[in-house]
């Protein structure tokens, strides 16, 4: 109960008069924990600075510059409380994502796409795997972890598994990879706690992509050294050969030097572990 000396209690007798705002039995006094959820109503009334706090984790003892929920004037918010041995969690660790070599630039994979004989390559191999995942987590984390809970309240006891995919526009990162597909297959089990489920599993990632136009990278498709030496210095050079008896240098080959489209593939795996509620109407996974 509040103490009816206390400035909260005040300000909600006073909302109490003015507007009939029941007064909630709810502050620090009752408060069972040393933390709290900030929630708001959720609608356009909500003012910017508390929108801002939705969600978020603070202590009694160490309030917001915004203060405690409901002590502002007027404001609606209120605290939900917070225990860190019942609260909802869904944490996603990384493993596999390293990088070997100096980054590929876009002439890099243009010289693979000529010189390469189309032979794939890993991610890694060209040195930007790490920095490609960290975008790819920018873009999907949020949706990796719902996807996740979505399969694990279908499951909520025993095992499930699932995929995602989709497209990625990587041209800020790596501009010769462009767009992008990723797709995680995610296995895990789950067991009832009470109100709250209990998940853990792991996470197979997934990126295939090609290199099949050079001009995406604003360079000629035509490889211009290799046609030169074919259609007119290694002519020269076997026309000496033959005035002297020896043999060409190799097999005829002039024309115009194209590159051979190629692969770009690589794979990482996630491990992923978390408490969430049953109820969905109580959780903060939707």
């Amino acid at each position: 109960m509040f103490d009816n000396k206390s400035g909260e209690y005040r300000r909600a007798f006073a909302a109490y008069l003015r507007k009939g705002t029941p007064i909630k039995r709810l502050g620090k006094q009752e408060a069972i924990t040393t933390h709290y959820i900030w929630r708001t109503r959720d609608d356009d009334k909500v003012r910017a600075s508390h929108a801002a706090n939705e969600g978020r984790v603070f202590a009694w003892d160490s309030p917001p510059p915004t203060g405690h929920p409901g002590t502002d004037f007027g404001c609606r918010c209120y605290a939900e409380p917070y225990d860190p041995s019942t609260a909802e969690y869904l944490t996603i660790r990384l493993e596999g994502v390293s990088d070997s070599v100096t980054p590929w630039t876009s002439r890099d994979f243009v010289r693979h796409y000529f010189q390469g004989a189309g032979r794939s390559v890993t991610l890694r191999e060209t040195g930007n795997l790490d920095r490609i995942v960290k975008r790819y987590m920018e873009y999907a984390e949020e949706g990796t972890l719902n996807a996740i809970v979505s399969a694990a309240r279908s499951n909520p006891v025993g095992r499930y598994s699932d995929y995602f995919e989709n497209s990625y526009d990587m041209t800020g990162i790596v501009f010769s990879i462009g767009d992008t597909t990723v797709r995680g297959d995610f296995f895990g089990t789950c067991e009832l706690d009470g109100e709250n489920i209990i998940t853990r599993g792991t996470i197979i990632f997934s990126l295939n992509d090609a290199f099949e136009d050079p001009l995406d990278v604003g360079i000629e498709v035509i490889d211009i050294e290799e046609t030169i030496f074919e259609n007119i210095l290694r002519p020269i050079e076997d026309h000496g050969r033959s005035r002297f008896g020896f043999l060409p240098s190799g097999p005829k080959r002039e024309g115009i030097y194209t590159g051979e489209p190629y692969k770009i593939s690589d794979t990482w795996t996630g491990a992923f572990e978390g408490r969430i509620r049953v109820n969905l109407l109580e959780s903060t996974f939707k």
